[in-house]
């Protein structure tokens, strides 16, 4: 048998310039449901009680590694703030030989939160720094969503010029800076506007909505489902179906974006 060429397995252009992403994101999200992204809000809702609000008391107080309690704590948290366990073990080793201290300010200080991160960031320079923006926007938006966007490499990449916002927005030219500060400021300006997007796809429902806590992760559970079909759109739809039947569903992929288990009884994405 002739090996597979490369064009049927990814697609040549899948930038957010792509005629035909664009297209088909509509039509492609038909594949999440409400009750999907309703669930996965609530999931974000259940953590934040769980793990993030009394971490964010310790963190600000500047705790030390010494804690055996809270180390163990902060592991959970750097596995719920990044989608690879690769990156939540650099996290907790990183901050298990430096403490805690550095955290106050971000958490507590009185500057503007996009200055905030990006001071947090330039600290960090022995992390790469798409790791220390997931870090730093992680913990914002998951102790206080409200006025605290994630910046995370699968809503935009400026290495890569790669992720879900600039597909949304249909152009990368809003979220292009000059410093972190004002990246951070764009991409919630992006995030933003993608609630628009969000709302005339039909996942936004009255049940999702009026529940205060679980509107305030609506936009972070839609993005994720969202940047799944994007993913499958660029890399799986010109895969067979035997190997689409070991993918995870779409909800599930969503899931890991946002560092939260995986539901078991889920059936797998096939085409």
């Amino acid at each position: 048998m002739e090996p597979q060429r490369q064009s049927h397995i990814i697609k040549q252009k899948t930038g957010p310039d792509d005629p035909e992403l664009q297209t088909n994101l509509h039509e492609a999200l038909s594949q999440v449901s409400p009750e999907d992204v309703m669930a996965i809000a609530d999931e974000l809702v259940e953590r934040q009680a769980r793990l993030f609000l009394d971490a964010s008391t310790a963190l600000s107080a500047g705790l030390e590694p010494a804690s055996a309690k809270f180390v163990s704590s902060f592991a959970d948290i750097a596995s719920a703030i990044t989608h690879t366990r690769a990156n939540a073990r650099t996290i907790a080793n990183h901050f298990a030989q430096d403490g805690y201290k550095i955290f106050d300010e971000l958490l507590t200080g009185e500057a503007p939160t996009p200055v905030r991160v990006a001071a947090f960031v330039e600290k960090l320079n022995g992390l790469d720094t798409r790791l220390a923006l997931e870090l730093a926007t992680g913990l914002l938006h998951n102790i206080s969503p409200k006025g605290n966007w994630l910046w995370t490499r699968w809503l935009w990449d400026p290495t890569t010029g790669t992720g879900i916002l600039p597909l949304l927005a249909g152009s990368s030219h809003n979220l292009l800076a000059t410093n972190l500060a004002d990246g951070y400021a764009r991409v919630g300006l992006v995030t933003a506007m993608s609630v628009k997007f969000g709302e005339g796809t039909g996942l936004w429902t009255q049940e999702l909505m009026s529940n205060e806590k679980r509107a305030q992760f609506a936009n972070s559970a839609f993005l994720a489902c969202a940047y799944s079909v994007y993913m499958y759109g660029s890399t799986s739809w010109r895969l067979s179906r035997d190997f689409n039947e070991l993918l995870p569903s779409l909800p599930n992929m969503a899931r890991r974006l946002l560092g939260l288990p995986k539901i078991n009884n889920e059936t797998p994405m096939v085409e």
